[in-house]
């Protein structure tokens, strides 16, 4: 009897082992980032700004396909570009519309949505 309850704890032990492993290999690695557009003047949110991502040397992946150097974003009417990212990342940001221009960087973590202000001048 004892024998076959340590068996069922061994088999049951492996089992979990094996759920947590399979389990680690699956994690999410979605990372998540909001560049907020708004003129240094006056702090108003600019709405249709274009807005480049990219890396200087080397990609990133996005989570809608395979790697790229830059993605062009347009904000939406409170100023907002939003992305999501396979992996973490450092992007260089440059903001146009119309005359006014902004830079920055922003480093996107997994599963903490970063937000990054640039501001227009």
């Amino acid at each position: 009897m004892k024998l076959q309850i340590n068996k069922s704890a061994s088999i049951l032990g492996i089992f979990i082992t094996a759920a947590l492993l399979f389990d680690s290999c699956t994690k999410n690695t979605e990372c998540t980032g909001e560049i907020n557009v708004t003129r240094l003047a006056t702090g108003a949110a600019v709405p249709n700004a274009t807005v480049r991502i990219f890396v200087p040397s080397g990609g990133f992946y996005p989570c809608s396909g395979e790697q790229i150097s830059e993605k062009i974003l347009t904000t939406d009417a409170s100023g907002k570009a939003t992305f999501c990212l396979k992996l973490p990342a450092t992007l260089n940001v440059a903001v146009t519309a119309g005359a006014l221009t902004g830079t920055g960087v922003i480093a996107t973590e997994v599963g903490k949505p970063v937000a990054s202000p640039i501001k227009l001048q």
